[in-house]
């Protein structure tokens, strides 16, 4: 069954598209592919700021630790872009790096990273940092994102983890 049949499907959201919410993006399909769940839910991501009319690629770093934690470089073909009405219209569920950003995206659907694993707070921004910053959010974003599996599977209908 496709994600659009479906009708479930998740966008995360950070500042520049360039870090966190890529990051999530694919750390997030890398997980519905071993759950056999990839085909059932589509899972996007953008930011706050428009690079148009220059494309711009996910952050080095942010490419190699996705590479460090599901063994390929699963954002080679990334290009960060702004959100539009028409992502979140489609949204099932928005994801935001901050708390400051859910203002934006209807109140039903939106959460924090933090807030869909069961937390409190904002998922600090590496940009800027070295390699190890980087790789702690990468890894900080993979367990929010284990912590929060049950809420896709309620979205998509299924018993509990087994």
């Amino acid at each position: 069954m496709s994600a659009e049949r479906n009708g479930v499907s998740v966008l995360f959201i950070c500042r520049g598209n360039l870090c966190r919410s890529p990051m999530a993006m694919v750390l997030l399909q890398s997980r519905l592919e071993k759950e056999g769940l990839v085909e059932r839910v589509a899972v996007d991501s953008a930011g706050y700021y428009d690079w148009a009319p220059f494309p711009r690629e996910a952050h080095p770093f942010a490419r190699r630790a996705v590479q460090e934690l599901c063994g390929s470089d699963m954002l080679a073909a990334h290009s960060a872009r702004s959100w539009s009405a028409e992502q979140v219209g489609r949204a099932t569920l928005v994801l935001v790096a901050e708390e400051w950003m859910r203002a934006d995206f209807p109140s039903g659907r939106v959460m924090t990273f933090k807030a869909f694993g069961g937390e409190k707070g904002d998922v600090e921004d590496p940009y800027g940092g070295d390699y190890t910053e980087f790789l702690t959010c990468a890894k900080e974003i993979q367990h929010l994102l284990e912590a929060g599996m049950p809420r896709i599977r309620v979205l998509l209908d299924l018993p509990g983890r087994p």
